[in-house]
C-alpha cells in the first residue's frame, strides 16, 4: 500500500465511523475519486472488503484488521533506482493498474516529476533483458509485454525482495543472546549427521529459530501445557533420532521437554528433514488434519493468482501446514508466540509480509480469532524461505530418483544424494518405477534420472540423462555421478550462452583492431561505444580502469574487464578482438569482453559469464579467434564451438 492508503486506514481507524468520499478526500488532501480509487485498490489487494461502503460512507470492517494492516505503515518510501523502480511495477503487476499517472506517482514517491520520468527511463534500459517496455504516454506510464515476461520479472522483485525476508544467524545471535547458538547449531548438525538425514540450509535456520524460541520460552517458566501427544515413529531410525536430539538439547541447556514439546519437536522434524511427509499420501494429512491441509492448498492456489508466486512445493505445504495447524490451535485458545524477527521482516521485505496479512486476515474472518503481528511474521518466514529456495534452486539441475519402496531404500539414497551432491542437485524426490517417473517428466524438466533399476522405455528419455546406479556401496559410484552432474552443467551454461546470445552482444559493440593497439586505448573506445548508446554511465571508464589496476582481468589469451559495481543501465558485453595481440599486463591477449552489468540480470548473466571463461579457455579457440574479423564470424565461431553438429 501506498503512504496515502495507509493515512486513509489510520484516518478510519481513529475515528471508528461511516465516513463520506468528501469527507476523506478533504482530510488526505486529494480528490474524492482518489478515495473511491484507493479503497478498490485496498480490497482487490487482500481479495476481501477491508473497506466497507454504503450510503453512510466507507468504514473498516473490523478495528483488528485495521491494526494488522497498520502495522504496514513502519515500510519505508523508496529512495533509490532500484526500489523506485520495483515500487512501479508493484503498482502496475500486483494492484493491476492498466496505467500510473506521472504526477500521481510523484506524490507517492516524494519526488519531483522530473525524477519520475527519469525513473521510468532508466526502467527501459534495465529490465529490457525480460523483453519488457514501460512507455509513458499523455503522463501516464504502462507496461507492454507478453503475460509471461511480465511474470518472470516480477518473479526477480519478488526474489529481490524476499532475500532479506529470512533469517540469519547474525539476526538470531542478536534477539537470542542469552542462548549459545553455535552450541545449538553443532548439536542439530551432527546429529543430523550421525543419522543421516539431510537437512539443506533454509530448513536449518527454520528449525534453528523455532528450536530457539523453545528453549526460550522453558528457560523463562512458559513450558507449554496443552496439545498433541500422540505419536508414531516410522522406523527404529527416527526414534533414535529424535531421542539424541532431545537429550542433547535439555542437557546442554538445562531443560526439560514435556509431551506436548517432544511432540512439536517431532513435528519440527518432519516439517525440516528431507524427506518431508507426502503431501499427495496419508501422512500429512493425519498429522494436519483435512481441513488444515485444504486450507494450505487454497492459500498456494490463492497467493499464486493474487501475487504469482508458486508455493505449491512439498518444502512450503509440509512445513506450512504444519505451522499453520498449530497456529490455528494457539489462536483458538488466546495465545501467541512471541517473534523476535518481526521489525526486521516487516522493513526489510513487504510483499512477503504483505502475503503473509493477507493470510492473517483470511484466518481472522475464518475463525473468528486475533492473529498478530508476530504469527503474521512466522507466516511470512516460511513463505519467503520457500522463495530464497526456489531461488537458489534456479540454477542447480533438476533430477529424480527411481527405486521401488523397499525397506525405506528410497529415502536412503536421496539423503545421501543430497548430502553430496545437494549444492549442485535439485532432487525433486524419487518415484517407485517409470510409469510414475513418465508423469514427472510431462509435468516439468528432469535434465538427469537417477535409477536403481533396468529402464525399457528410452524413448521418454530423450531429453534427460539417465545413471543407473546400485544401491549398494552407493559411495564408490561417486565420481561417475559427478561426472555426469558436470556434463549437464556445462552444456546447460552453453546452450543458455546461445539462447542469449543477441540479448548481450551486438554488431556496434564489436572492435577488430588490426593494428597494433595499448590496453587504455581498446578500453576508451569500448567503454565509449557502450557510453554512447547509453548503457552505462560516463564515468564507466574511470570504474573499469580503477577496478583493472587493483588486480588484472586477463588470463591466458583473454581479458574480462568490468567495472566493481553491477550499475549499468543495460547489460551488454563489448567485444574487441586482435590479430596481433594486446599487451596487457604480463599477458598477451587477443580477445577482450569489457561487462556492463545490471544488477536485475546478474543470474542470467552468471552462466554467460562462466561459459565464456569455459569456452574461450581451450587452447584450440585461440586460432580461431584471431582469424574472426566480423561480428558475424564472431557468433558464427560461438555457435559452432558448442553445436558443431548444427554449424559445421
Amino acid at each position: 500500500m501506498n503512504k496515502k492508503q495507509l493515512e486513509m486506514i489510520r484516518f478510519l481507524s481513529i475515528h471508528n465511523r461511516p465516513m463520506s468520499g468528501k469527507e476523506l478526500a478533504n482530510a488526505l488532501k486529494v480528490t474524492p475519486r482518489s478515495i473511491k480509487n484507493y479503497v478498490h485498490e485496498i480490497n482487490g489487494l487482500y481479495g476481501k472488503s477491508i473497506i466497507a461502503s454504503s450510503r453512510n460512507g466507507y468504514e473498516l470492517h473490523t478495528n483488528t484488521v485495521s491494526s494488522l494492516l497498520a502495522a504496514l505503515d513502519d515500510q519505508k518510501i523508496p529512495q533509490t533506482q532500484e526500489e523506485r523502480s520495483f515500487y512501479i511495477i508493484k503498482q502496475l503487476m500486483l494492484h493491476h493498474h492498466s496505467g500510473l499517472n506521472v504526477f500521481d506517482l510523484s506524490d507517492m514517491l516524494c519526488v519531483s516529476y522530473s525524477t519520475v520520468k527519469t525513473v521510468i527511463y532508466k526502467m527501459n534500459k534495465i529490465f529490457s533483458a525480460y523483453h519488457v517496455a514501460f512507455p509513458c504516454e499523455n503522463d501516464c506510464v504502462y507496461m507492454q509485454g507478453s503475460e509471461k515476461d511480465k511474470r518472470r520479472l516480477m518473479s526477480y522483485v519478488i526474489n529481490e525482495e524476499a532475500k532479506n525476508s529470512y533469517i540469519n544467524l547474525d539476526l538470531l545471535r542478536k534477539n537470542f543472546d542469552s542462548i549459545d547458538i553455535d552450541a545449538l547449531q553443532t548439536i542439530i548438525y551432527q546429529t543430523f549427521k550421525k543419522y543421516t538425514y539431510y537437512l539443506n540450509d533454509f530448513a536449518a535456520l527454520n528449525l534453528l529459530l523455532h528450536l530457539l524460541i523453545m528453549i526460550d520460552r522453558e528457560l523463562n517458566g512458559k513450558e507449554l501445557d496443552s496439545g498433541q501427544t500422540d505419536f508414531t515413529f516410522t522406523s527404529p531410525q527416527e526414534e533414535a533420532f529424535l531421542s539424541s536430539l532431545r537429550q542433547q538439547i535439555e542437557q546442554r541447556f538445562g531443560i526439560a521437554f514435556n509431551d506436548y514439546e517432544y511432540f512439536e519437536l517431532y513435528m519440527l522434524f518432519r516439517a525440516n528433514a528431507n524427506f518431508s511427509l507426502d503431501v499427495s499420501g496419508t501422512a500429512l494429512k493425519n498429522a494436519v488434519g483435512e481441513d488444515v491441509l485444504a486450507l494450505t492448498r487454497e492459500y498456494v492456489r490463492m497467493i499464486d493468482n493474487l501475487y504469482m508466486i508458486d508455493l505449491s512445493a512439498n518444502t512450503f505445504i509440509t512445513p506450512f501446514a504444519l505451522h499453520l495447524k498449530n497456529l490455528i490451535f494457539r489462536a483458538k485458545t488466546g495465545r501467541s508466540t512471541k517473534n523476535p524477527m518481526t521489525q526486521a521482516i516487516k522493513n526489510n521485505s513487504p510483499i512477503v509480509f504483505d502475503i503473509a496479512i493477507y493470510i492473517a486476515l483470511d484466518l481472522m474472518d475464518r475463525y473468528h480469532f486475533m492473529v498478530n503481528e508476530d504469527e503474521t511474521a512466522f507466516l511470512a518466514i516460511h513463505i519467503g524461505a520457500e522463495i530464497e529456495r526456489q531461488s537458489a534452486n534456479i540454477y542447480k539441475i533438476p533430477a529424480i530418483l527411481i527405486c521401488p519402496d523397499y525397506h525405506d531404500m528410497a529415502s536412503g539414497i536421496l539423503n545421501t544424494m543430497m548430502m553430496n551432491f545437494g549444492n549442485q542437485l535439485n532432487l525433486i524426490g524419487s518415484v517407485t518405477d517409470e510409469t510414475q517417473c513418465r508423469e514427472k517428466l510431462r509435468e516439468q524438466r528432469i535434465a538427469i534420472v537417477f535409477s536403481t533399476i533396468p529402464l525399457t522405455q528410452h524413448a521418454y528419455y530423450a531429453n534427460s540423462k539417465v545413471v543407473q546406479i546400485s544401491p549398494i556401496n552407493l559411495t564408490s559410484q561417486f565420481d561417475r555421478i559427478q561426472s555426469v552432474i558436470s556434463k549437464e552443467l556445462e552444456e546447460e551454461k552453453n546452450q543458455k550462452l546461445c539462447v542469449d546470445f543477441h540479448t548481450f552482444f551486438e554488431k556496434d559493440l564489436f572492435l577488430y583492431e588490426s593494428a597494433t593497439a595499448s590496453r587504455e586505448q581498446i578500453l576508451q573506445v569500448l567503454c565509449a561505444a557502450l557510453t554512447e548508446k547509453k548503457y552505462v554511465n560516463s564515468d564507466f571508464y574511470d570504474n573499469v580502469c580503477r577496478r583493472e589496476n587493483a588486480a588484472t582481468t586477463a588470463f591466458g589469451g583473454i581479458a574480462i574487464p568490468h567495472a566493481v559495481e553491477m550499475d549499468a543501465m543495460k547489460t551488454s558485453i563489448a567485444v574487441a578482438i586482435s590479430k596481433n595481440g594486446i599487451q596487457w599486463g604480463s599477458n598477451t591477449v587477443y580477445i577482450i569482453f569489457l561487462l556492463a552489468i545490471n544488477k536485475a540480470d546478474k543470474r542470467e548473466f552468471r552462466s554467460i559469464y562462466e561459459s565464456l571463461i569455459s569456452l574461450f579457455s581451450e587452447p584450440a579457440m585461440m586460432p580461431l579467434i584471431r582469424s574472426c574479423t566480423g561480428f558475424q564470424d564472431f557468433e558464427k565461431m560461438i555457435y559452432s564451438s558448442i553445436h558443431p553438429e548444427k554449424y559445421p
